[in-house]
This record gives C-alpha cells, structure tokens and sequence, in this order.
C-alpha cells in the first residue's frame, strides 16, 4: 500500500472531530431556532433609543424567549428614528395595546427586547404593524437627574436651617414652660381615662348627673 495515500491516526481523529463539531453547530442550530418551526410573525418596532440592542438580539414575551431581532434601521427626519424589524414565534399574542421595551439580560449585560402581553380584551395586532416601543432611559440622564435632585435636597436644606434654629431656640428657652404643659396634659388624659372607666362601670351616673 501507497503510504502516501494512506491517512495517519491524527488525521482522521482530526476529520472525526470536525465532523462532530459540524454536526452539533447544526443541532444547535435547529435547537435555537426552535420557536420559528411552526412559522414566525414579522413586527416592526419603533424607538428613539436603543441602549446598546444589537442585530440578533433575543425577543421576549411574558418572560420567555420568541424571536430574535432580524434588522436595525434607521429613519432620517424622524423624532423617533429607530425601526427595529422583529421575527416572532407565532406563540407570542401580540396585542394593539402590547409595548415593546429595552431590557438587560443577566450579568453580562446583553439588551433584549421584551413584548408586553397587553390588556386582556384588546384584539391581536396584525402582522407587520409597528409596535410602540418605550426607549430606555439613557444613563447620562440619570446621572444629570440625580445631580438636579441632589442640588435640590441641598437647597431645601439650607433654606429650613433658619427655621429649624428658631425652634431649637424657642425650645431652649421655654423648656420649664413645655415641661409643665406637657405635665399637665398628662395629668388631664389620666382623669379623662380614669372618669371614662367609671362611666362604662356606673352608666348611670350619666343620668343622674344630667338630670
């Protein structure tokens, strides 16, 4: 036999592994796209901000995976520039009042979008219709609210720092005088208590006092 025809050990275990490597690509393949084997709806979605969504991006509903993101667009002279087209299993009831929103996926951060199942009594959108989509609120945004809140929580401190020393104050100088008011409120909530206990035991007191 030809040695240059034949095939070393390592080669063929090479050939094996490829061959298995390729065969699980498929496999997984079929396993990921499982959700389109009874056919997928095509939706668009409009946003005005997308947070870091990505071409192929998964598409959620009622928390559970139905789509993948097919293509990103985006539309020149518009408020709300960005059409997402989306493919969906024909498991998700999309409704005329579902929203569509951008969320994070576990710790790695991945965006996916999440379809609202909307209200019970709203009839099925049709196929290719827009979705409305909520952006997300960019963090930049949040970071200048926080700052406005904090200059805000600073002013109103400062500004009741004036009342809160005229309190101190008038607490610091009529300390006896509060000291005796609040004595004589207890001191009178005792009688009250005491009387209202003897009404309940001897009603008829009552009467015979108004009369």
């Amino acid at each position: 036999m030809d040695s240059s025809n034949a095939y070393s050990s390592s080669e063929i275990k090479s050939g094996f592994f490829v061959l298995v490597a390729l065969v699980l690509l498929l496999v997984l393949t079929f396993v990921v796209g499982g959700y389109f084997k009874k056919g997928a709806n095509e939706w668009k979605v409009q946003f005005g901000y997308l947070s870091g969504l990505s071409d192929s991006a998964p598409v959620y509903y009622a928390g559970r995976e139905v789509g993948k993101v097919d293509s990103i667009q985006i539309l020149r002279g518009q408020a709300r520039p960005v059409l997402v087209t989306i493919k969906v299993s024909q498991d998700a009831f999309v409704r005329k009042d579902s929203v569509a929103y951008i969320d994070t996926l576990g710790m790695m951060g991945e965006k996916f979008i999440e379809i609202s199942v909307g209200s019970k009594d709203a009839p099925p959108m049709e196929a290719g219709k827009v979705i409305e989509g909520v952006d997300p609120i960019p963090m930049h945004v949040l970071i200048r609210k926080m700052n406005l809140l904090a200059d805000e929580v600073a002013k109103m401190t400062e500004s009741l720092n004036p009342l809160l020393k005229t309190v101190n104050d008038v607490v610091g100088g009529n300390k006896e005088e509060i000291s005796k008011t609040l004595g004589n409120f207890h001191e009178v909530s005792a009688n009250l208590r005491d009387m209202t206990a003897d009404l309940k035991l001897h009603p008829w007191r009552m009467v015979r006092k108004g009369s």
